[in-house]
């Protein structure tokens, strides 16, 4: 359930419509996984460092379990696993250069930032769990389904207002304006 695949429209920046995980949540991972594992790496530990002491970024970083579909991220492993160390990449762009990473989430740090962590045992790991982003499709489908009610509204709206336009018209012997908003409303039971 927990399971993310940031099935995002290409070009259309989306907004969790959850509750954020915290910022202490992220901080108390990121502690967790920098004393556990041993990353040799200099530039990967000080961009974890970084990362870790600062809330104004670390409040955009979206920690995901498979980052496939997602516009921009990085992902970090350990040596344990057999993947890529790090993997910085926006759109078509790759690199595992770690100070590349850093500046795009520094200048850009109010944007979304998706981050993949492949170590042993992520999935019974509870602080991990804990960090890992509700499911994105989920979340899609809230999206879609608070936009239908939204036209729905505006629709119910229009023709409440055009009713009354014509209630108007009718009251005030205004024949033109009956006939304008008469055709209206047929147009709009016609949607």
């Amino acid at each position: 359930m927990k399971e993310t695949k940031c099935n995002m429209l290409r070009g259309v920046e989306y907004y969790f419509m959850k509750i954020p995980v915290s910022i202490q949540k992220k901080k108390d991972f990121l502690q967790w996984f920098m004393q556990t594992y041993n990353i040799e790496a200099y530039e990967m530990n000080w961009f974890l460092q970084e990362l870790l002491e600062n809330e104004r970024v670390l409040f955009h970083v979206h920690f995901v379990q498979e980052i496939q579909y997602c516009p921009k991220g990085i992902i970090i492993s350990t040596d344990e696993t057999n993947d890529v160390n790090f993997l910085f990449f926006k759109e078509n762009v790759q690199t595992n250069d770690v100070y590349t990473a850093y500046h795009e989430l520094h200048l850009y740090y109010n944007e979304a930032f998706y981050i993949q962590m492949n170590f042993p045992y992520s999935k019974q790991n509870n602080l991990y769990q804990n960090v890992l982003e509700n499911e994105i499709s989920y979340d899609y489908k809230m999206k879609e389904q608070t936009e239908e009610i939204l036209t729905h509204l505006l629709y119910e709206g229009k023709v409440k207002y055009v009713k009354k336009e014509i209630d108007n018209a009718l009251a005030n012997g205004n024949v033109e304006k009956f006939l304008h908003y008469s055709t209206i409303l047929k147009t709009l039971d016609l949607v």
